[in-house]
């Protein structure tokens, strides 16, 4: 029996595919800066340190290197970059989630999600994180005792901050978002991307 959160991401890809089919997808590539669709119209984003390989016009998403079909949640948020029609360029101040539309309210339910658990299981294992991050495509990050710059979609980057426990505080982390999540994702997408990164690094 499908799950309500299984059915909300179908029907949101089955949105996303009905809206891209009216899409000039070599032009839209171009404007996102990704390689244009090859001959036989699919098309190659980068998501989470491997290649999605998208198939028009159901717009199947697999893993390039292994033919697998991509996580779930992968597909739909290359599948709502595709139609971003502002070039997420790079620049611009970090944001928290709490600085996105709405993110206030869900302030609470984000962390629990994505920080409060990735600290829950890394603990002080700082060089365990650092190896599943080596997993990723990032970059340093001059914040926390581990910081990295993770491209999660396309060119959607988010900033980890994470700090070791001490005597008084437990290990704990901050996520960042560059400026151009406001114009290419939505705030559920955002956290969507967020979750998915920790997921990772939890594992």
């Amino acid at each position: 029996m499908e799950s309500n959160r299984s059915r909300a991401d179908r029907i949101a890809v089955e949105r996303a595919a009905e809206r891209l089919a009216g899409v000039d997808l070599r032009e839209r590539c171009d404007l996102l800066g990704l390689d244009p669709p090859k001959t036989n119209g699919t098309i190659l984003i980068r998501a989470y340190g491997r290649d999605i390989l998208l198939a028009p016009p159901e717009f199947t998403a697999t893993d390039a290197g292994t033919g697998t079909p991509a996580h779930p949640v992968d597909r739909l948020l290359v599948l709502h970059y595709l139609l971003c029609v502002t070039p997420p360029a790079p620049g611009g101040p970090l944001l928290t989630f709490r600085d996105l539309p709405g993110g206030q309210f869900y302030w609470e339910p984000f962390r629990s999600r994505t920080v409060v658990a990735l600290a829950s299981t890394i603990g002080d294992g700082l060089d365990l994180l650092r190896s599943r991050l080596a997993r990723l495509d990032s970059h340093p990050f001059d914040k926390g005792d581990v910081g990295a710059r993770v491209r999660c979609i396309g060119n959607l980057w988010i900033s980890l901050a994470y700090y070791a426990g001490d005597t008084e505080f437990p290990p704990s982390a901050e996520i960042f978002f560059d400026a151009a999540v406001r114009r290419a994702q939505s705030t559920e997408d955002a956290a969507a991307m967020a979750q998915r990164l920790c997921g990772l690094l939890r594992t």
